[in-house]
């Protein structure tokens, strides 16, 4: 028995050191940076971020969606519930709050990453892929930008000391591959075409003048409620949708690894989102998740299957939730995985968000 209780011991203080177990309470809205780095513990650090970019899907959008599709389309969160905790304003954010970039933001002392779709653009099947994103970057935010430099080189130490934060590849995995690629291609040779095309927008950027790059994988997308309740599985997840990810995420170390080796000056960083999901599906309670896979919000049909139907109030106990609606996560998720990412090695390599927000 003595032995029991020593392992016991043991694994609460495993737990306790990386992260784990540890209930989530998300800060208030307008909480400062002051205040929340007190609260996530990360006192005495100094961060000289001049700016964040954001590259990406849904995940991260922060509005872009919402200027493509207007506020009736519940991919753009154009509209309530989705913002009901952000003052109770819609503003693209596929959630009920903040997303994990709008915390990392305000740890840098910066304000929430504007959308940069105020401009029209070309669009192909109402998506801006990364590729598009890059073009965005490179002849719409740069131009504004170079033009408040009194010099090239001061532009350029600007974007040396930005963070390009980027979370790709979710959609291409999900809808696109069951809809039109798994016709062409193996799981194996799409995730190797995915991985050639994003070394070429990394590289672009590179050569942009970016310098640290922090590149999340693929969440474990046969989780999603949508998922779980329209395909067929055994256990608590699709797990060949889970396995589809596998493949492109078990690509990404290494491609990050020859990135930084080639580049130089460059520090690439890769999160694992895929861990931070799995580790709470795995101990929701642990974390103060009652429900990890149900939607918040109720669709047309009176379910939580489908996107979330207009102006219907969502569930109270959404801060006790992974998912607000059946593809994205609560606010209290997106605060979660953001603040994994900054404190937390066992989900980074080969340094934490902060560290590189420091180099």
């Amino acid at each position: 028995m003595v032995k029991l209780y020593f392992w016991v011991f043991i694994i609460l203080i495993y737990l306790l050191k990386f992260g784990y177990g540890d209930v989530i309470e998300v800060p208030p809205l307008n909480i400062n940076q002051k205040d929340l780095m007190k609260n996530l513990s990360l006192v005495d650090i100094k961060i000289a971020l001049l700016a964040i970019y954001v590259f990406g899907d849904s995940f991260v959008d922060n509005g872009n969606n919402k200027a493509i599709l207007g506020n009736k389309d519940a991919i753009g969160g154009g509209y309530l519930p989705f913002g009901i905790d952000f003052d109770g304003k819609p503003t693209g954010r596929v959630t009920n709050g903040r997303i994990g970039v709008d915390f990392i933001a305000t740890v840098a002392g910066l304000p929430y990453p504007p959308p940069i779709m105020e401009k029209e653009f070309e669009l192909h099947k109402n998506v801006i892929n990364f590729f598009q994103q890059v073009d965005l970057f490179e002849n719409s935010t740069m131009e504004d930008l170079k033009s408040t430099f009194d010099s090239p080189e001061g532009f350029t130490q600007y974007l040396s000391k930005s963070l390009f934060f980027i979370h790709h590849a979710g959609n291409d995995l999900g809808l696109t591959f069951e809809v039109e690629m798994e016709k062409k291609y193996s799981i194996d040779k799409y995730a190797e075409l995915l991985i050639e095309e994003f070394s070429k927008q990394l590289k672009r950027l590179y050569t942009l003048g970016a310098r640290k790059f922090f590149v999340s994988n693929v969440s474990p997308l046969g989780c999603s409620p949508f998922n779980i309740n329209t395909k067929n599985h055994s256990g608590p997840c699709v797990e060949e949708i889970n396995n589809r990810v596998s493949v492109y995420n078990d690509l990404l170390p290494g491609l990050l690894a020859k990135l930084q080796s080639t580049l130089l000056g460059s520090q690439f960083v890769l999160g694992d989102i895929y861990k931070v999901f799995q580790n709470v599906f795995e101990m929701p309670r642990s974390y103060g998740f009652k429900d990890v896979n149900t939607s918040c919000c109720i669709d047309n049909n009176g379910t939580r299957i489908q996107v979330c139907a207009p102006n219907i109030i969502p569930c109270k106990d959404r801060k006790n939730r992974v998912f607000f609606d059946p593809f994205h996560p609560s606010e209290t998720m997106h605060f979660l995985w953001a603040r994994r990412f900054l404190k937390d090695s066992s989900v980074c390599s080969p340094i934490n968000l902060i560290q590189l927000m420091q180099a």
